[in-house]
């Protein structure tokens, strides 16, 4: 079974990316998602109020929002939840890639280097897009403001570094995707 790590900024198109290889049969680990799901089991949302105090708090509960606003305002403290969450995303992805039966199973995660999350891996894609693109794609998309997008963009490897460490990059600007992900996806099956 060979891993692909899927990553690329955020709005850049990797959940589209992943939705087609799913649509292809290929199982995809979204880390993204299974990290705000530990983030919010009553063990971990004790732990998070222990390093930040009331300020993530709303009403007596972890408040998403506020979490986001703190930690990207503060590389100490992101570097702090990222330290407890990762290793617990790492255990999620090899737990679920044990009951994957396909060839090909993909890691998806915004911050795949950055996290160490790219050394599970066999080949890294980077979903490529320009960062203007991204900011309006986002502002369409979430409920942030174009200051917090690019507090989370200024957090994530730039582009540039993203591709010169990637064994693959889909342009997801001007090019159409579904021939990019099906030449890649015939590329992956030759390599199984």
């Amino acid at each position: 079974m060979k891993v692909l790590g899927v990553t690329g900024g955020i709005g850049s198109g990797k959940t589209t990316v992943c939705g087609i290889f799913k649509t292809l049969g290929v199982p995809v680990f979204s880390s993204d998602e299974v990290s705000k799901d530990i983030l919010f089991t009553p063990h971990i949302q004790k732990k998070v109020e222990e390093l930040f105090g009331d300020q993530v708090l709303q009403n007596g509960v972890l408040s998403k929002q506020k979490l986001a606003k703190y930690i990207f305002s503060s590389e100490d403290a992101l570097e702090s939840l990222n330290q407890l969450l990762h290793p617990k995303v790492s255990e999620a992805f090899e737990t679920w890639k044990k009951h994957q039966k396909h060839n090909v199973v993909i890691k998806e995660a915004a911050i795949l280097f950055e996290s160490g999350g790219d050394k599970s891996c066999d080949y890294v894609l980077n979903v490529y897009c320009n960062e203007q693109e991204r900011i309006r794609r986002v502002l369409l998309r979430d409920d942030r403001s174009e200051l917090a997008i690019k507090a989370i963009i200024a957090r994530q490897w730039s582009d540039n570094e993203r591709k010169k460490h990637s064994d693959f990059t889909i342009n997801n600007e001007s090019e159409k995707l579904i021939p990019q992900v099906l030449s890649l996806y015939a590329t992956l099956m030759d390599k199984v």
